[in-house]
């Protein structure tokens, strides 16, 4: 059996020639982005969580009260902005063991490895994507999707 190689730089992943869609190295390059992008949520979430509780808000002036709760609001939006990327991050993984990921949900096409490199977690090509979005903001309602 031959083996095929190919490269995958801190950059991006580049296929050896002849290398099928989400082959085996493919799979390992983006299980090993995705982990590192759930560790780095990880942290991130624990830094918000740091945060929010170390915001005092038994503060005696109004200006100082204010700050303190736009603050407050700003690391829970961030919270659960990393909570969100993680079930997504998580998600991709539960795919990639079911044999499914990098393929559109919706249509079942091959989502890319450009589309990955940038969005590792995606769900849709970006045709299907496009086709969703349009479809929602129809002025008449629901259209169906592609038609």
């Amino acid at each position: 059996m031959t083996q095929v190689y190919a490269q995958a730089s801190s950059q991006r992943y580049i296929p050896a020639a002849g290398e099928p869609y989400m082959s085996d190295a493919q799979l390992a390059y983006f299980r090993e982005k995705l982990i590192r992008r759930k560790e780095e949520l990880g942290q991130k979430l624990s830094t918000s969580i740091q945060k929010v509780k170390s915001l005092e808000s038994l503060q005696a002036d109004i200006l100082d009260r204010s700050n303190t709760y736009i603050d407050l609001e700003r690391e829970v939006k961030n919270f659960e902005r990393y909570s969100n990327m993680m079930i997504q991050v998580n998600n991709a993984l539960e795919r990639m063991d079911k044999g499914n990921f990098g393929y559109c949900e919706l249509t079942g096409d091959e989502i890319g490895l450009k589309r990955l490199e940038a969005i590792p977690f995606a769900t849709m090509s970006i045709q299907a994507l496009e086709e969703f979005e349009a479809s929602r903001n129809h002025p008449y309602g629901t259209r169906p999707i592609f038609s």
